[in-house]
Parts: structure tokens; sequence; C-alpha cells
């Protein structure tokens, strides 16, 4: 009687195909339950303007204030844009805001605007502190027209039909060094809430 041979090359494929498909699926399913993606949370700050005006002549104060509630200090640097103007027949017409070299409105800042800020020279006045989370800086106390100044002027009669404006930025970023420099291109540092430009 003769016995065919069974070959086993096929056979051993097959089970060699079925090992590694159940080593396959245990390392998908082992993959899928230790790949947790990393989360990270950005520092948040929300700086804004806070001002008082009345619309008349010596009441305009002018703060800005870090409304987190978590310690997320930020350095600020702000500046302000000042013009006279109005608009006749769809043309907009501005006025120069100094007479004689002498500005036509007087602005009476804060002793903190006078002492904490810096002229970075390039448009930016720069805070010499850092603003802490909850915290505010006044800026601007109050403006005066100055009327016996603008009285010599050939242009008199045009400020009175012209309105004035004030206008203030501000830009504020993460209290650290490297931030400053990235986003800012300054060279600062800060120790204990203080912040020292470089000129």
């Amino acid at each position: 009687m003769k016995f065919k041979k069974i070959k086993k090359k096929p056979l051993f494929f097959l089970l060699l195909l079925l090992a590694l498909g159940i080593v396959g699926t245990t390392f998908a399913y082992y993959y899928t339950e230790i790949a947790i993606p990393n989360q990270f949370r950005a520092m948040t700050y929300n700086v804004t303007i806070e001002e008082k005006f009345n619309n008349t002549w010596g009441t305009k104060k002018v703060s800005f204030v870090n409304n987190e509630e978590t310690n997320t200090p930020v350095v600020l640097r702000i500046n302000y844009n000042e013009l006279w103007r109005k608009e006749v027949n769809g043309v907009k017409l501005s006025l120069d805001n100094n007479v004689n070299g002498t500005n036509v409105v007087t602005k009476n800042w804060t002793t903190a605007f006078t002492n904490d800020f810096i002229d970075g020279g390039d448009g930016w006045y720069y805070y010499k502190k850092t603003l802490a989370a909850e915290a505010s800086v006044q800026v601007l106390d109050s403006i005066a027209l100055n009327e016996s100044l603008i009285s010599t002027s050939p242009y008199y009669d045009d400020y009175k039909s012209y309105t004035y404006e004030l206008d203030f930025n501000f830009e504020a970023i993460q209290a650290s060094s490297s931030a400053i420099s990235e986003i800012w291109g300054k060279t600062a540092t800060i120790s204990g809430g203080n912040v020292t430009w470089a000129s």
C-alpha cells in the first residue's frame, strides 16, 4: 500500500501567518491602549485698556489692566496717537497737534508713566515692571486744551471745528526674557517683578 506524502510546507506557512496575525493584533491593541496624546496648556493673559472719558476736557484717565485671576504676569509696551480731524464732503482733514513747537493738548501723565516707562526709541514705551495678575497701571490722569496757545495760531477757528482724538495701543506678552527677545526683538532682564530694558 502506498501512502501519499503530506506536504507540510503550506501548513507551516499557514501556522506562521496565523501566529503573526495574533502578534500583530496584540501589538495594535496594546499600542492603542497606551497611546495618550500630549496635552499642553499655554499661559493665558487678558490685558485690556480702561478709559474714563466724559467727552469733556480734563477727564480722560487711561489704565492697563491684567484681568487674569491666575498667577500670570506679563510685560507691557504702549504707544499713543493724537490727531485733530474732521470730514468734509467725504474728505478727511487733519490739523497739526503742535503750534510753534508746543503741543496743543497738555497730557497730565501719572508718576507711574513718567517713572516706570522707558522710551524704546521705536515708537513704544516699555513698562519697567511686570504687570501681575489682576493688577493695573494708570498712565494718564487728564488732558487739557491749551487755548492760549491755539489763539496765536492762524488756524484758531479751525481747531474749534475739529475733533481731537487720543488713542492708545498696547502689546502684552509672557514675562519671559526669551519671549521678549523672540517676539519684540528686545533684550531685557526680569528680576523680582522688575524689568531692566537694554538700551
